[in-house]
């Protein structure tokens, strides 16, 4: 039987001749994923890339002393200033505050041991070196110049006291000048009274925070108030008297009219006030704003600096550089009065390390050397040492406490107001009642450290 199936069909797949592979369409539900994906990879590169910028701002932050600055030196005002709550704890280690104090004594101790096996040293006039940092004084004149004095403020019989008449919770110029005053009276002195709680004041505040245990804030917070107490009638009325007037002379203009003067003493009413009341002169001027020159029988209205607290003995005197001061210690390191210094504006002559008194003068003269005033000798044909009288408006004013290092010492000053401001040849300044209170708390042989 015939084989009826149609013959094979041939198909010719050269690569010419192959059928075109039909596309497929996509799933829609694959391209919303790879869409996904591709949003997520880019929100983990966008997180990643904000974490490592601020992990930079952060180290920048760390390492910039400026902005940590900002946020460190904003100041709070005092009166919202609250007292931190103290927690008992045993230090692990002395504090640097308790290893200077140790170091202090350990120096006191080793200065009176080798002053107890020498024989006492007699008081000397303060030696002229060839070229010291500051002419010294020469010794004072046995006989007093017949001139008038003003009247000591502390002798004023009778003298009717003014309360203060602010709110005691509201630190204003008046109640803040109270507590200076009140400081004063035990000899934390801001260098003169002016009711401002500037540098000096922060200063003085800090070292009798110091000496009570109180936080070292240097404001008048509420633990510093209370330690202080409410100040006691800070202001008093006071008459000027004939001699007060009788004291002011006219202001030599001259080195070689200074020599002549039979004393260096006050050449303004206002200036020897102010002197009187251990304030500036523009504060004495504001409390007596009704007042232009004040005569013989005017009431002014002053600080009350006095009666103060019996001027304590001092072991050793700690000059802050750093801090231009000056504190007074006892026997076991504590600070029992603070005075603001000027010190040399030249760093090469300031000095440092352990001093001793040499010499003290109450009423010291002074001796201009030529060779270290070079120009105002030249204009004014000086060519050899004169001395100039003492007063309180002496180059030194009124008090020399001489150093063992030659040329150098602690003296008063005839601009008491610059204090702190200017800066001295290499000796260390104060305002005239403090150095004068300084005199009183030393003798010959105490100790005087010199710190940075």
């Amino acid at each position: 039987m015939p084989d009826r199936r149609p013959p094979p069909v041939r198909l010719n797949l050269s690569p010419q001749n192959k059928p075109p592979k039909s596309k497929q369409p996509r799933h829609p539900r694959s391209r919303k994923a790879r869409a996904t994906r591709k949003n997520s990879t880019l929100l983990y590169w966008i997180a990643g890339g904000l974490i490592v910028l601020l992990a930079v701002l952060v180290a920048i932050w760390i390492e910039t002393p400026e902005i940590k600055g900002w946020f460190a030196t904003r100041e709070v005002p005092p009166e919202n200033l609250l007292p931190l709550p103290q927690k008992p704890s045993v230090p692990l280690q002395a504090t640097p505050e308790e290893l200077r104090r140790k170091k202090l004594k350990e120096k006191v101790a080793e200065e009176k041991r080798l002053l107890a096996e020498q024989p006492a040293p007699k008081p000397i006039s303060p030696p002229t070196p060839a070229a010291p940092p500051e002419t010294t004084p020469s010794p004072a004149k046995e006989t007093t110049p017949p001139l008038v004095q003003p009247v000591p403020l502390g002798a004023v019989p009778g003298a009717p006291a003014r309360a203060l008449p602010v709110d005691m919770n509201k630190l204003d110029t008046e109640r803040i000048a109270a507590y200076q005053v009140a400081l004063e009276r035990i000899h934390f002195s801001c260098g003169f009274i002016d009711g401002d709680q500037g540098m000096r004041t922060q200063r003085m505040l800090r070292a009798y925070q110091v000496s009570r245990d109180l936080p070292a804030t240097g404001f008048l917070d509420e633990p510093t108030r209370n330690a202080i107490g409410e100040p006691g009638e800070p202001f008093l009325t006071y008459t000027v008297t004939t001699d007060d007037v009788a004291s002011i002379m006219p202001k030599p203009q001259t080195w070689i009219a200074k020599s002549k003067a039979t004393r260096l003493g006050y050449n303004d009413i206002w200036e020897m006030l102010a002197e009187k009341f251990h304030c500036t002169r523009g504060y004495l001027k504001d409390l007596n704003r009704g007042v232009t020159t004040p005569t013989a029988g005017t009431e002014i209205i002053g600080p009350k600096v006095f009666p103060a607290a019996p001027i304590p003995k001092a072991a050793s005197l700690r000059i802050l550089l750093s801090e231009t001061s000056i504190e007074a210690l006892d026997a076991e390191g504590k600070v029992i009065a603070f005075f603001p210094c000027s010190i040399a504006k030249d760093k090469n002559k300031r000095p440092h390390g352990l001093l001793t008194v040499k010499v003290v003068d109450p009423k010291p003269d002074y001796t201009f050397d030529p060779a270290l005033f070079a120009d105002a000798a030249k204009a004014e044909g000086i060519t050899h040492k004169i001395v100039l009288p003492p007063g309180p408006r002496n180059p030194v004013g009124t008090t020399w406490v001489g150093l063992s290092l030659p040329g150098y010492g602690i003296h008063g000053t005839p601009e008491p107001e610059n204090i702190s401001r200017t800066q001295s040849h290499g000796c260390f300044r104060l305002a005239n009642w403090n150095a004068e209170k300084v005199l009183k708390m030393v003798k010959v042989g105490t100790p005087v450290d010199v710190e940075p």
